[in-house]
């Protein structure tokens, strides 16, 4: 079977298809995303994290070149979306909307949701790095470009201390580097509730697209789009060259590149108020669109 064909069916279409079974709950049912999304966000999530990065056999250096992957790969998308605000002369606020949907993919419930199915343990444990990293940076750098620079550096730090993932990151790699036991009966508990994660947050996905009502067009959504899919894959693959990645490390970093832009753009947009119109419409646009250009890159890099 042709391998784009194979990647469309095999990957990503199980993926789509428990996202809308999340879309329809919330369009028939008005299941309310907020309780799903404190759960993950507080329980399953960090114990997906947890799991994930306690677990792992990777090594030290390869840990340390996933994380630079991460942060340089989304510093880097930041600096072509700025050069591309600049090129179409935007304003402020819609400079700051470009800047944050082309930094911040669904890294999450789509990418690790991927890359499970694609690779299985191997391509989760990496995926989850990218996520943590990503998650941090989204609530860091993240607020400060959507806030335009008006919020401190103090309530940066206290927002990103409000995140149960960072503090199971930071609890497994302690757990990881000293080789501190686990009692089995704790870490099933934990791996149990964080393989509810995934599908829980891919439910989560469908139900946001149901939520979003995009009505207006603006001239940036289209080019937002363009870099997000198009430019994204091209970085990773650079970034992927530029630390010597191989193997899994390279496939799962270049993968998590190419996600579309995250839902929680649209949370930050509405928070400082940036267009959330258009970000909507790059969110919705982009994960739309978004199959058909992660099975061609797949195809292409032989991934």
């Amino acid at each position: 079977m042709n391998v784009f064909v194979y990647v469309l069916t095999n990957n990503i279409l199980p993926i789509m298809l428990v996202a809308s079974f999340g879309y329809l709950l919330h369009r028939r049912l008005q299941l309310q995303i907020a309780p799903l999304s404190s759960v993950v966000f507080n329980i399953l999530s960090p114990c997906l994290v947890f799991a994930s990065l306690a677990n792992s056999q990777l090594p030290g250096d390869e840990l340390v070149s996933l994380v630079a992957f991460s942060a340089i790969n989304i510093l880097v998308m930041g600096g072509l979306a700025f050069v591309l605000a600049r090129l179409l002369n935007l304003q402020r606020a819609e400079k700051a909307s470009l800047l944050i949907v082309a930094m911040f993919v669904n890294g999450g419930n789509y990418g690790l949701t991927l890359l499970q199915l694609r690779y299985g343990e191997n391509g989760l444990s990496r995926g989850v790095v990218y996520y943590v990293t990503s998650t941090v940076m989204v609530y860091t750098v993240g607020v400060i470009i959507a806030s335009m620079g008006n919020v401190s550096w103090r309530a940066t730090l206290q927002r990103m201390a409000r995140l149960p993932a960072v503090y199971a990151a930071v609890l497994a790699v302690i757990v990881y580097s000293f080789s501190i036991h686990i009692p089995e009966p704790i870490m099933s508990g934990i791996t149990i509730a964080g393989n509810g994660a995934i599908p829980v947050m891919l439910l989560i996905l469908g139900m946001q697209i149901a939520s979003i009502h995009p009505d207006d067009k603006g001239r940036y959504v289209w080019p937002a789009v363009g870099l997000r899919l198009l430019g994204g894959p091209v970085v990773g693959i650079g970034v992927a060259l530029l630390l010597g990645l191989q193997g899994a490390a390279r496939s799962a970093m270049v993968i998590e590149a190419t996600m579309p832009s995250a839902v929680i753009n649209l949370i930050l947009a509405g928070e400082f108020g940036l267009p959330t119109t258009n970000v909507a419409r790059i969110v919705v646009l982009s994960t739309l669109i978004s199959p058909l250009t992660i099975a061609a890159m797949i195809a292409l890099l032989g991934l």
